[in-house]
C-alpha cells in the first residue's frame, strides 16, 4: 500500500462534520447520522475494497457497525 496524504481524508471528514453541524440537528439525531455514515463507509470499504474486507469486517464488527 502506498503512503497517502492524510490531509485529504481530514478535509473530507472536516467538510462532513461542518455540513452536519450546519444542519442544526438535535444531539441524538446527529449521533444517529454519524453512526449511519460510519456504517455506510464501512460497508463501502468492505464491498469495494476486497483486499481490506477481512480487516474492515473485524473492525466494523468490533464497533457493532456491521
Amino acid at each position: 500500500m502506498t503512503q497517502v496524504d492524510t490531509r485529504k481524508a481530514e478535509q473530507v471528514v472536516d467538510d462532513f462534520v461542518a455540513r452536519l453541524a450546519a444542519a442544526g440537528l438535535p444531539d441524538g439525531e446527529r449521533a444517529e447520522v454519524y453512526e449511519a455514515a460510519l456504517k455506510r463507509l464501512m460497508g463501502h470499504l468492505i464491498e469495494q475494497e476486497g483486499w481490506l474486507a477481512e480487516e474492515f469486517t473485524a473492525a466494523a464488527r468490533s464497533l457493532g457497525a456491521y
